[in-house]
């Protein structure tokens, strides 16, 4: 298991979903009486909002392979057996 490959993905992890319960808990809300500049200003806004928290949650599940992949790493041994080399018998 490769160590920084894992915190990177933890990392990642908690900050995507943190983000995205912060966006989620964040979302702009309308009045009954608006006016059409205020509801255009609302619908960017929530547009906006929508679109973080896409991307808050594609980090975070990117965060989760990250760390599903680090924990199945191998570290390669140095000067450990190699493949054994076969010959082909010399013709004559």
């Amino acid at each position: 298991m490769d160590k920084r490959v894992l915190a990177l993905g933890l990392a990642m992890l908690v900050v995507g979903f943190a983000s995205y319960a912060y966006l989620n808990e964040t979302e702009p809300a309308g009045k009954a009486d608006m006016t059409d500049e205020e509801k255009t200003a609302f619908n960017t806004d929530l547009v906006v909002n929508i679109g973080l928290r896409n991307i808050a949650g594609l980090v975070g599940g990117l965060g989760f392979f990250v760390t599903l992949i680090s924990i199945g790493l191998k570290r390669r041994r140095k000067g450990g057996e190699g493949k054994t080399v076969t010959q082909k018998p010399a013709e004559i």
